[in-house]
């Protein structure tokens, strides 16, 4: 028996065997480009709609498991699989996490009971090796793994204790074991996952500055903590306890994430740990966890993967100080050699994420203006700040603005004022 047909095998046998989905295994490879795999996929489905994704789905199910000539030797990239892996990554969506894009080059077709479609997909395959790698799935890799300069697109997630406004977190933490409990059982899952995790706890233990472990989520010592801690999502973990007439107690968890540098809402939930007769809060605590579903993580994922390939939004308001009354944005740069309005249009469209951009709400006085940035710094290798963003817009502004005003900036949430002075 040939090897293209031993492989076919194995790959009908691992498909149907550990995923219950008929995964094909008609990938060819096209191209690697640095952090780059392009490669032309098939996919098959009963539902016409799910033809597109089965196909991209596909093509990672190969490369795990069968093999692609022309990438890895023609090897498997697995050599032994996790269930638990392969769920959260197919089942749950986390592929998607690692395409830059894909196009269909054959629209769904009826073959038999199924639709067929056929895509080429661009898969970031350092960070891809990355994640097999750090998730400590058993790999056939015949290549570098780890290189720098890869497209790492996972999250990061710091989970926190839910603090009223000027709490001190530590004495939270000190009189709620059962929150305690909470933040790092669910360090531990997110961990357990494949997230990349910041154990804020420990963090917290380690920092001695009083003024950092004062004050609530508002606090900017906590913020500057978890800043420097590299978060991308934080999770907020509140926990209450309640008993009934009955003397039956209940505890209830609600998790909130959210994404760092904008606060913006990723997922949200509450789970219950059902009604006892106990007084055990811990236990409770451990069935409400219990009770957290795939959904919350899926829900997560998805909300994150948008942001990753769409960006972030970022509202900038512009406007004069008071004391500037001899010019105004409708007119010329100090320089005159273009209106002002002209090249600030130029640079939003070259530094906006896919060149999503607006500043159609604007007048002599003010600009408002919303646009998409990016989440990572491929070039950089590294998170795309709010900060950083800032620096470069300043740097763009005092530029053209020649010494003859000077631009302001003041960052809030997903916001920023810039006043030129």
């Amino acid at each position: 028996m040939t090897k293209q047909c031993l492989l076919l095998l194995l790959g009908i046998f691992l498909s149907v065997g550990l995923f219950g989905q008929n995964y094909s295994v008609e990938v060819v490879f096209l191209q690697q480009q640095g952090n780059t795999l392009t490669v032309r996929s098939s996919g098959v489905s009963e539902k016409k709609k799910e033809a597109e994704k089965m196909a991209v789905k596909s093509a990672f199910h190969t490369l795990f498991y069968t093999g692609v000539d022309g990438v890895n030797g023609g090897n498997a990239m697995i050599s032994d699989a996790k269930p638990d892996y392969d769920r959260r990554f197919f089942d749950e969506d986390r592929y998607s996490v690692f395409v830059k894009s894909h196009t269909v080059t054959e629209e769904p077709s009826k073959q038999g009971k199924n639709y067929r479609c056929t895509v080429e997909v661009t898969i970031l395959f350092d960070a891809l090796q990355k994640d097999l790698v750090r998730n400590k799935v058993q790999t056939n890799l015949g290549m570098a793994v780890g290189t720098p300069g890869s497209q790492v697109s996972l999250p990061t997630v710091t989970v926190v204790p839910y603090t009223r406004e000027e709490e001190d977190v530590r004495a939270v933490l000190d009189r709620s074991q059962m929150l305690s409990y909470a933040v790092s059982k669910m360090t531990s899952e997110f961990s357990s996952r494949g997230y990349k995790t910041r154990d804020f706890i420990a963090q917290l233990k380690r920092t001695k500055r009083n003024d950092v472990l004062t004050a609530g989520s508002q606090s900017d010592g906590v913020t500057k903590m978890i800043q420097n801690m590299g978060a991308d999502i934080i999770v907020t973990a509140r926990v209450m306890s309640t008993t009934d007439a009955k003397r039956q107690s209940e505890v209830s968890l609600e998790l909130t994430a959210t994404e760092f540098q904008t606060a913006g809402n990723l997922a949200s939930a509450t789970f219950q740990s059902g009604k006892y007769v106990t007084t055990d809060t811990i236990k409770l605590t451990d069935y409400a966890l219990k009770k957290v579903k795939d959904e919350f993580f899926t829900k997560l994922q998805a909300s994150f993967n948008d942001i990753v390939k769409n960006g972030r939004e970022l509202a900038i308001q512009m406007v004069l100080a008071k004391s500037v009354t001899d010019w105004d944005f409708d007119q010329l740069l100090p320089d005159e050699s273009a209106g002002f309005k002209v090249v600030l249009e130029d640079w939003l469209q070259t530094h906006a994420l896919n060149g999503v951009y607006d500043m159609s709400r604007s007048n002599d006085k003010v600009i408002d203006m919303s646009m998409k940035v990016p989440i990572w710094d491929e070039a950089q290798g590294r998170a795309y700040t709010i900060s950083r963003f800032s620096t470069e817009l300043k740097s763009f502004l005092d530029e053209k603005l020649g010494g003859e005003y000077v631009a302001s900036i003041v960052t809030m949430g997903q916001g920023l004022t810039v006043t030129i002075k």
